[in-house]
């Protein structure tokens, strides 16, 4: 019998859009044999699934249920495709776990930690992982700028430190863009991550481990025409160039690869991550983490999967696999 699987996408976090595509690529390549997909939004308290015939219908959320024509339908099992809060951020996992419902991310502890920036570098640093300077900015206790143009200097990067990597980001390179900066991004979140600008080059590695083993698959080198890899130069065709493999030695390619795997599980992550690096002087510094990132035909870990010659249904079909037994 086939499984029903709720594929949850959108959120309340300016990634809708980008959650909704990551969903599209996961419904597509399920194994319809095994699995039932729904599309259920999400959007702050409006949840509702969308049937064949393009119709909604209102999720229960007493016990993440829905209704259609007198019959009852649950979820066997869930796909957190929401970049951002709810999803990334544990609020949906602690939700699913007190109804019992089988999901495919990490758990609340994993995703609440990694989702705060400033929270995992300062973890990671403890085990040798470097990482550009930074200081975490919070609106509710105030923020001098200048101070912080003294203890970072220019150009330096401004990010919300509890978002994703898509919105609110900006590179500062004086006084007046630096405000300009940290107020774009308090528009996202009310703590703001002002990291130290590292040159070299921007590659990521993406990882899965499922009860099969662990995949390492090849770095990617992001050549952003923009300075940086923003919203734009991520979705806008021809604003970035990703390479795979990444133009770097294997020595460090290497390096990375185990470096991401580690850091997946100190962790304890499930499901696909990306870590995003900076290379500079033959050394990794330590970008961010994504634990739920982008599965759209523009995203990076699908072409990833491909470029590795892995099939991403059988990938998908391991992850709801390990997630009925665990």
């Amino acid at each position: 019998m086939k499984k029903n699987i709720a594929v949850i996408t959108g959120g309340n976090s300016s990634e809708y859009v980008i959650s909704v595509k990551s969903a599209d690529t996961i419904i597509e390549n399920l194994d319809k044999t095994k699995y039932k997909p729904f599309r259920v939004e999400i959007k702050g308290t409006n949840w509702k699934v969308t049937m064949p015939d393009g119709k909604t219908v209102q999720i229960d959320k007493n016990d993440f249920s829905f209704t259609s024509n007198s019959t009852k339908t649950t979820f066997d099992g869930a796909l957190i495709m929401i970049h951002g809060d709810p999803g990334e951020d544990g609020k949906l996992q602690g939700y699913l776990e007190m109804l019992g419902v089988p999901y495919s991310s990490s758990n609340v502890l994993t995703s609440s930690a990694t989702f705060s920036k400033h929270f995992t570098k300062q973890y990671l640093l403890s085990y040798g992982v470097r990482s550009a300077d930074w200081i975490l900015l919070n609106k509710r206790f105030g923020y001098n700028v200048s101070d912080v143009e003294k203890k970072i200097g220019f150009p330096c990067f401004v990010k919300p430190n509890n978002a994703g990597s898509s919105f609110g980001v900006s590179k500062a390179s004086s006084h007046n863009q630096l405000v300009d900066a940290i107020n774009n991004a308090m528009k996202e979140d009310n703590e703001v991550l002002i990291e130290k600008m590292v040159s070299g080059t921007e590659i990521t590695c993406g990882v899965l481990r499922t009860s099969k083993g662990a995949y390492k698959f090849p770095i990617t080198e992001i050549v952003s025409k923009n300075g940086f890899f923003d919203y734009e130069a991520k979705y806008t065709t021809g604003m970035s160039e990703e390479i795979i493999p990444a133009r770097i030695n294997e020595e460090i390619a290497e390096q990375c690869k185990e470096l991401s795997l580690r850091i997946y599980d100190l962790f304890n992550c499930r499901w696909f991550a990306r870590i995003d690096y900076i290379i500079s002087n033959n050394n990794l510094y330590l970008l961010e983490i994504n634990t739920i990132p982008g599965m759209s035909r523009e995203s990076i870990i699908p072409k990833m999967v491909k470029a590795a010659n892995f099939n991403l249904p059988d990938l998908l079909d391991e992850i709801l696999s390990d997630i009925f037994v665990s």
